[in-house]
C-alpha cells in the first residue's frame, strides 16, 4: 500500500491538496483534524482537560467549547505542548487503526496531518507532501476562512516547529499560491 502523508503551512490548502491527491490516487482520504475534533467528544478526554482547565472549557450541554481551548493552548507553551501530549498519541492511535481497515480494501490511502512532525507521528514508509504558500497568500485565506488577523496566524505558528525544517523532512513540496487548476496541475503530475 502506498501511503501519502500531507502536512503544509497554515492556510497553505492542505486540506484542498489532500482532496485532490485522494482522488488522483483513486484512494480513501483520512484527516486527522477531524478525528481530533471526535475526540473532544470523547467523555475520557474531557475529563482529562476538565481536571486541568475546569468546567468552563464545557458549554450548558457538556460539550468542549472549542475557542476556550483556543485561548489556552495558543497564548501559553505549556498548556499547547498539555494538550499536544494527549491528542497527539490518541490521534495516531486512530489513524493506525483507520488505516489498517482501509488497507485491506485499497493499495493506495492518504493522510492530513497538519501537524505530522510536530506530533513526531511514525508512518514510514509514507511519503510527505508538504504544501507551501507565501504569508500573504495564507494571511488572506486564515482572514478570509476563520476571520484570523495577521497577528493571529503569526502567533499560532510561532507554536509551531519551523517550515524549513518541516520542508526539509517532506519528500515533495508543493507551492500553492496561484488558482485550483494550478494546485491540481501540480498534484495530479507528482510521481511516488
Amino acid at each position: 500500500m502506498t501511503t501519502a502523508v500531507v502536512t503544509g503551512d497554515i492556510g497553505a490548502g492542505k486540506s484542498t491538496a489532500a482532496k485532490l491527491l485522494a482522488e488522483k490516487l483513486s484512494c480513501p482520504l483520512l484527516d486527522a483534524d477531524k478525528i481530533a475534533a471526535e475526540l473532544w467528544h470523547d467523555d475520557e478526554v474531557k475529563k482529562i482537560f476538565v481536571s486541568r482547565w475546569g468546567s468552563e472549557i464545557l458549554d450548558s450541554s457538556g460539550e468542549i467549547i472549542k475557542t476556550e481551548i483556543s485561548r489556552r493552548i495558543f497564548f501559553n507553551i505549556e498548556e499547547y505542548k498539555f494538550c499536544n501530549s494527549i491528542l497527539h498519541p490518541l490521534v495516531m492511535k486512530e489513524l493506525g487503526v483507520r488505516s489498517e481497515k482501509l488497507g485491506a480494501k485499497s493499495k493506495n490511502l492518504v493522510i492530513e496531518i497538519p501537524l505530522l512532525f510536530e506530533a513526531q507521528a511514525n508512518l514510514l514508509p509514507a511519503c510527505v507532501i508538504f504544501v507551501a504558500a507565501n504569508f500573504e497568500t495564507r494571511s488572506l485565506r486564515c482572514f478570509e476562512q476563520r476571520g484570523w488577523s495577521i497577528d493571529e496566524l503569526k502567533r499560532r505558528e510561532s507554536f509551531l516547529m519551523p517550515r524549513e525544517k518541516k520542508i526539509s523532512m517532506s519528500d515533495f513540496v508543493i507551492h500553492n499560491d496561484g488558482t485550483l487548476e494550478e494546485l491540481k496541475q501540480k498534484i495530479f503530475s507528482l510521481n511516488f
